[in-house]
């Protein structure tokens, strides 16, 4: 595992690794930020994007949430009683809180949101285990499995695709279609996709009691901005040059000369986060040549990830081939491959590719650019003919969950190694990711799901990362980081996985 975390993202994290001292809260203020893409719906059970995550988060909660170190904990939820064989969980709701509209939520609209998730969600795999879900109190819902499953709540807690409480009314429209109308302490203002979405204080949001202060994706979410606008603003040009003529407050994604540039300069904190994301490569399944194995695995020994990612990521990126980040109890070294043009060239003679042009889709993010540039030189040593075809975030998730237009696809897989190996299987079960169903993945979800011990959990862990391997199913670059700058005009700002904007003030 080798890392590149430079003197200067290291003297970075030094820097903002204190104790705030105490500081007067201010009431007011309107913070805008700086993000790479629009997210691609605000419905939250139709995405799993980042940039969705980011802006959704804000507006939308959940049963039970992450907290700081990742940690299930309640969040709508006061609390879930268990039955002895594990089987049954009845949630007790919390009886203060209000939707965005004005109603009071109940356990028929936990019930409605469970329910559309499970059938239609991004992540609809999370809840598989369920049989039935029933509104069995006013505030109180139950939950009956099929098996007992391990990491229920901590699936059920996972942001990836938040499995947000929603009106009922709401959770009865098609996936992608329902309004933003969540609990959460911010409520929404407008969205204009080439533009920004724009958020506001709501105003009736009463923070759980249960906590006094922020924690993870829970804890106590206080409110002191007026409104919070995240644009959309894909060169990071232009988002460094709003940032410093005092547009945006919050660059969320900056580069490394700028990031430099501004490490000394008071009016700006620069904030190294890392790991922050894998760089993940899929293949499409459903398509040759990405149906035949040896052609996957001649890519994988044609590249070279050092290449890649120090062109990609200069200062901030950690060569590692686990699917999990460093520190977690089911890392390993698993998985590592070799350069090996020669074998590549072999594995490529296995397959049935004869040289065809195949579409390489990708963000129009400088970094996924980058990444796609820098294999599409390395794949034309063996023979391996890209045509890169670059547009916004939206256009490229959609053509990428379908079976045609694409052979390749790089982006972000952040996260999900956050939370750990269930959620790392999950993207690919049923063939989501690949586009076509795997048996082997399928069969260790569902044991890693049933399996109660960590020890007995990494072992199925790492019989998947053999097979994402041996399979070349599809491929971890390694993990990247990012920097992000704010004015040092916002205060309390702490990065996590998404830009919080509960708890921070502007001074």
């Amino acid at each position: 595992m080798k890392t590149m975390f430079s003197r200067f993202a290291l003297a970075m994290a030094a820097a903002v690794a204190f104790t705030a001292p105490a500081m007067a809260q201010k009431q007011g203020g309107d913070v805008v930020i700086a993000m790479t893409q629009a997210p691609p719906s605000l419905d939250p059970h139709a995405s799993s994007a980042q940039v969705a995550r980011n802006v959704n988060l804000h507006m939308f909660e959940t049963l039970y949430a992450r907290d700081e170190n990742a940690k299930p904990v309640p969040d709508l939820a006061e609390g879930a009683t268990i039955s002895p064989d594990g089987l049954t969980y009845v949630f007790a709701l919390r009886k203060d809180v209000k939707f965005h509209n004005g109603k009071m939520m109940g356990s028929a609209d936990v019930a409605a949101s469970l329910e559309r998730f499970r059938k239609g969600g991004a992540s609809a795999a999370l809840l598989a285990a369920i049989d039935s879900i029933t509104a069995s109190g006013p505030n109180e819902v139950t939950v009956k499995l099929k098996s007992v499953q391990s990491t229920f709540l901590g699936n059920l807690s996972s942001p990836r695709s938040p499995i947000a409480i929603i009106p009922a009314e709401e959770a009865a429209k098609p996936i992608g279609q329902a309004s933003p109308i969540g609990t959460g302490p911010f409520k929404f203002v407008e969205y204009k996709p080439d533009s920004h979405v724009k958020i506001e204080k709501f105003a009736d949001y009463k923070p759980n009691p249960a906590y006094k202060e922020r924690d993870g994706f829970a804890g106590a979410k206080i409110v002191y901005l007026n409104s919070v606008t995240f644009r959309f603003i894909p060169e990071a040009g232009a988002r460094n040059a709003a940032l410093e003529s005092g547009q945006v407050q919050l660059n969320e994604t900056s580069d490394s000369p700028t990031a430099k540039r501004l490490k000394d300069n008071p009016a700006f904190t620069v904030i190294p986060v890392l790991p922050f994301s894998m760089q993940v490569v899929k293949f499409n399944h459903a398509q040759a040549p990405g149906s035949d194995a040896n052609f996957r695995r001649a890519v994988a020994l044609a590249i070279d990830p050092e290449e890649i990612m120090a062109v990609s990521y200069p200062d901030i990126y950690k060569l590692d081939y686990a699917w999990v980040y460093g520190g977690s109890a089911y890392h390993s070294d698993r998985g590592k491959w070799k350069t090996d043009i020669a074998a590549a060239k072999a594995e490529l003679a296995k397959s049935g590719y004869k040289g065809e042009k195949l579409a390489y889709i990708v963000d129009n993010t400088r970094p996924s650019v980058d990444v796609a540039t820098v294999m599409q030189q390395q794949l034309a040593q063996i023979g391996v003919n890209i045509d890169i075809k670059v547009a916004d975030w939206p256009t490229v998730s959609k053509v990428g969950f379908t079976d045609e237009g694409w052979n390749f696809w790089t982006h972000g897989f952040g996260i999900e190694p956050f939370e750990g190996p269930a959620s790392v299987i999950a993207p690919w079960v049923k063939g989501v990711s690949q586009r076509k169903t795997d048996p082997v993945i399928d069969g260790l979800f569902d044991k890693i799901n049933t399996e109660m011990s960590v020890e007995g959990q990494k072992k199925i862990f790492d019989q998947f990362q053999d097979h994402m391997s041996k399979e070349a199913v599809a491929l971890n670059i390694g993990n990247y980081g990012l920097f992000q700058i704010a004015s040092s005009k916002l205060k309390n700002f702490k990065a996590y996985r998404i830009p919080r904007m509960w708890g921070v003030w502007l001074d």
